[in-house]
């Protein structure tokens, strides 16, 4: 069972990102506008706070942090202060910004939206690597993004429909093809909805279910392996961290909950971690193919 690692009051923790070279912990507090940072070892965390609500922060391999703010992406500095502000969007923050993020082996970022009142198929999934492109519309919340140990596959999934569909990849170019069903699941009989994901180093997709208290371990072909349980309603998304990326961390939300909820699950919007058998795969910095950051 996933057991508290360190309490917080988050009201949107997201975004868990292990960054292999700092053996640290990223992840962020969406609606507090929060970019934290633990070092396991020492329990060290840090917090900087920004002027705004921030979706997802990777480091950037030329120094800071490339992060995804409602307004857009940013460069942040080593310090988690803002330097520049790198695209605006990818779309109107009044109809749908920033949620979900994820950089693959060649450091690019995914990036995908969310309606601004989770109700509307108006977001959409985008790659950024110096430019913006569009690879998926007709989203309400992106979510579940990740890719395959080899390199084939990308997962995502629009949370209310309760699916998750992997697209044929091309990582040179950057480009998907036609989806897939990997699972479905409403039709499982699982609790929740599907979240944020990351996959371990045999293929197996973990997922977090945002309103089910769980994270399930899917095996490649969708099957359910196992279901792990924490003392929180709702997950938001996991990732495999540690020297040995054996350790499945998992960030969750609070926001919502009445008093009487959040009295039976006081470590709600707190970081949760298990010990896991199968590390997963290293999570990836961004890559800048253009001009200095700095």
């Amino acid at each position: 069972m996933l057991e508290p690692h360190l309490t917080l009051t988050m009201a949107l923790g997201e975004g868990p990102h292990w960054d292999g070279y700092q053996q640290r912990l990223h992840w962020v507090d969406i609606l507090g506008g929060e970019l934290h940072q633990l070092d396991p070892d020492t329990n060290q965390h840090q917090v900087w706070r920004f002027d705004e609500p921030l979706a997802y922060a990777v480091p950037n391999d030329k120094g800071g942090y490339l992060a995804a703010f409602r307004s857009g992406l940013w460069q942040l500095d080593d310090r988690g202060q803002k330097q520049h502000q790198l695209v605006e969007g990818p779309q109107n923050p009044d109809i749908s910004w920033c949620n979900d993020g994820y950089c693959d082996a060649h450091g690019r970022l995914w990036i995908g939206t969310k309606n601004a009142e989770e109700s509307e198929p108006t977001a959409a999934l985008f790659s950024y690597q110096g430019d913006v492109r569009q690879h998926v519309d007709g989203v309400t919340i992106s979510n579940g993004l990740a890719v395959s140990p080899d390199n084939r596959w990308l997962y995502f999934s629009d949370t209310p429909t309760h699916r998750i569909y992997r697209y044929p990849l091309d990582i040179d170019q950057g480009t998907l093809g036609q989806p897939e069903l990997f699972a479905d699941t409403r039709a499982l009989a699982l609790p929740g909805s599907p979240d944020g994901a990351a996959i371990d180093e045999a293929g197996h997709y973990w997922a977090a279910m945002y309103g089910g208290g769980v994270v399930v371990h899917f095996d490649e072909q969708g099957n359910v392996v196992e279901t792990l349980p924490l003392l929180a309603p709702n997950p938001t998304k996991v990732a495999f961290g540690d020297s040995d990326l054996r350790t499945l961390y998992v960030t969750c939300a609070r926001q919502g909950m009445e008093q009487t909820t959040l009295d039976q699950y006081p470590d709600a919007g707190s970081l949760f971690s298990m010990r896991v058998a199968t590390p997963g795969l290293p999570d990836h910095r961004y890559r800048d193919t253009g001009g200095d950051t700095t």
